[in-house]
């Protein structure tokens, strides 16, 4: 969409995510496509500051979206923080601070879009005659997994049986699905927070969803004859989709600082075509030590140059002495403009966690995949990765739930130079002139976007 294409209104909608990176991307990049075409957006955010060189790269492409940063509420306890207690203590805060907003705001607010994972937002919107939309960061196969169990239609734990939700769904073991409905009496909390997010779904007035048809056919066909979906993905940043956004290269707003990031890309340029082995498992995932030390000498054993990102919180856990063996072959870095990364062309493959986001990234700008689920969604993305999209690997898993050194390294050679290697490559080929077809002029992600830019204005305009 060119710039004098662009609609101009004064509709206003807040956005807000679940405190973490991985659901701050896609909702921020949602963002960025209403701004684009005139809405002013109002981002609440719990972490980050508003003035990191990273929003303020952005926000001078985007001056219509303004990040508000929530203050949170005191700590009352005596005993050291739990992790669960801190989220808990980020969305009442979040809670609060968006009350407060909406009762300034002077009937401004023309929508909230909210993370699926908060619904108790809705009840806010309805409580300031706010229209909502629910917004859900994770694929239609792992909402369709959900909502079985939501609705009574899924036994869990599967054990050793196979389940198929409908016809056209490949066949799924427990190995396959959330590593919380595993063993559900441990993880109770957790399940009902997941299956929460569909009990007041129609009484939204649109759900959005970060994935796109033809990625997902039966699944997204099914879910939408239950529930009304609405598919506005992939959301990644405009210039490796469709190039509407100017220079919109990244998320813009990162939890973490980056390393020196001009050093990572010269060591990164420095190498051969399709040559490294990228390596990331995300914002959240906390490997445990005997598995950080398998993947150090996997990597090794590979022979090849690569490029880990290990968080700070993480870098205890490396083999003794690992940083400095690997100097001459490998580059261990805190963080890297992920994006960036993937686009360059001397890497040559992905290990990953297999998040939702990281997924997309990959099968967008066409890199193979060696998936190492380790928990949550991750698990029914890596055996959609390897069995139906087939653009990438899994590493096998032992009994003791590790994978060995041997495993990764197999992996790591078949997507690389394998006799899978070419099919692998010709799959991404197709997935990403699909994902760029979807978020083109008049293909579906981009048409359900201004379908409810054109809703919002015309709300504003009543």
């Amino acid at each position: 969409m060119g710039e004098d294409e662009k609609q101009h209104g004064e509709g206003h909608v807040v956005v807000v995510a679940c405190p973490t990176q991985g659901h701050l991307n896609p909702l921020l990049q949602f963002a960025k496509y209403l701004a684009h075409q005139g809405i002013h957006v109002t981002i609440p955010v719990t972490f980050a500051n508003p003035d990191s060189s990273s929003f303020s790269h952005n926000n001078n492409n985007f001056p219509l979206i303004n990040l508000q940063q929530v203050s949170l509420l005191p700590y009352s306890g005596t005993e050291p923080e739990s992790s669960m207690g801190l989220w808990g203590r980020r969305l009442a805060s979040i809670r609060l601070h968006l009350v407060e907003f909406l009762a300034s705001c002077d009937h401004s607010v023309s929508c909230i879009v909210y993370d699926s994972m908060m619904p108790w937002i809705l009840d806010i919107a309805k409580q300031f005659r706010v229209s909502a939309a629910s917004f859900f960061t994770q694929s239609f196969a792992v909402n369709a997994i959900y909502y079985s169990l939501y609705k009574g239609c899924l036994d869990i734990p599967l054990g050793e049986r196979f389940v198929c939700l409908d016809h056209g769904f490949p066949a799924l073991r427990s190995s396959d699905i959330s590593t919380f409905l595993s063993d559900p009496t441990k993880h109770v909390t957790t399940i009902e927070f997941m299956t929460k997010q569909f009990a007041a779904l129609d009484e939204a007035d649109w759900v959005f969803i970060n994935s796109f048809d033809p990625l997902e056919p039966q699944e997204s066909g099914w879910i939408k004859k239950q529930l009304p979906f609405i598919s506005i993905g992939p959301m990644i940043p405009s210039i490796y989709l469709n190039g509407w956004l100017p220079k919109d290269k990244d998320y813009g707003l990162s939890m973490f600082e980056p390393n020196n990031e001009d050093s990572t890309m010269k060591w990164i340029d420095s190498q051969e075509k399709s040559s490294i082995v990228y390596v990331s498992f995300g914002s959240l995932t906390e490997a445990k030590e005997e598995l950080m030390e398998e993947v150090a000498w996997g990597l090794k054993l590979t022979n090849r140059p690569f490029l880990w990102v290990v968080r700070e919180s993480e870098f205890h856990k490396l083999p003794h002495n690992f940083i400095e063996d690997i100097a001459e072959k490998g580059l261990v870095v805190k963080w890297c403009s992920q994006l960036q990364v993937l686009t360059h062309k001397s890497i040559g493959c992905f290990v990953t966690h297999c998040g939702w986001n990281s997924t997309l990234e990959a099968l967008s700008l066409g890199v193979p995949l060696v998936v190492m689920p380790q928990w949550s969604d991750q698990p029914t993305n890596a055996k959609y990765a390897e069995d139906v999209w087939k653009i990438g690997k899994r590493v096998r898993m032992e009994e003791d739930g590790l994978c060995r050194r041997a495993e990764i390294e197999i992996c790591i050679n078949q997507v690389m130079e394998g006799e899978d290697c070419k099919e692998i490559r010709e799959n991404l080929n197709k997935w990403r002139e699909l994902a760029k077809a979807t978020m083109e002029e008049g293909g579906i992600s981009n048409t359900n976007i201004n379908h409810f830019v054109k809703q919002i204005l015309r709300k504003t305009q009543l």
